[in-house]
């Protein structure tokens, strides 16, 4: 009788150690855990930016592509304008109407208020994760932040005309360009932090 006493304690001591974890062990959890959560952060946080940048220079890519396509199926004049914000990147496409201003750094109502435009297609994007700049040789003052598209006029006047996309954080980068015939691409900068995957870009009038 006390041998099989001593058997059901020997077997309820087993059963209570594998069925419960000691301090140590959950320590010891707890501790790779935080390795593993260390080491996936960053690296979700590098996708999630690279992510963002490339989505944002497709979007750019795209509003460039519609206002060349607009303008060889209407046979008009359309203005692009990536106007700089403190706030926001943005660009807005609307007909040429004389001296069309529309700016794409006011608000959706007015963006092209008391120009005679209709805005076409509108791109605003706060300056959380991302910006997009246009950069180029401006041929005057009265154009800068625009490009022009038209169907008579095959060549764009605007010399080194591109979008440079960046994150905010990393700083992982892309370009959108246009060359002189209206050709749109995404390209890697020659850059630390450029976004691999795509062509390079071309090397920048001296």
């Amino acid at each position: 009788m006390l041998a099989s006493i001593a058997m059901k304690r020997r077997f309820h001591t087993l059963k209570v150690r594998v069925a419960g974890l000691t301090l140590i062990e959950i320590l010891v959890g707890v501790a790779i855990l935080g390795v593993i959560v260390a080491v996936a952060v960053p690296s979700m946080s590098d996708l999630l930016e690279r992510r963002r940048v490339i989505a944002a220079a497709e979007e750019v890519a795209g509003i460039l592509n519609y206002a060349k396509a607009e303008t060889n199926a209407t046979n008009s004049e359309l203005d692009v304008n990536f106007q700089p914000d403190s706030a926001m990147s943005c660009a807005v496409v609307a007909p040429a109407v004389g001296y069309n201003r529309c700016q794409c750094n006011r608000t959706p109502s007015t963006v092209c208020q008391n120009s005679g435009a209709v805005a076409l297609r509108l791109f605003q994007l706060p300056k959380t994760y991302v910006k997009f700049e246009a950069a180029a040789t401006w041929g005057s003052l009265a154009n800068r932040y625009y490009l022009k598209f038209s169907r008579e006029q095959s060549i764009i006047k605007m010399e080194d005309f591109r979008v440079n996309v960046t994150g905010l954080k990393k700083g992982y980068n892309l370009r959108v360009e246009v060359n002189t015939i209206g050709r749109v691409k995404i390209c890697s900068p020659s850059s630390a932090n450029a976004i691999t995957g795509y062509g390079a870009c071309t090397p920048l009038s001296p």
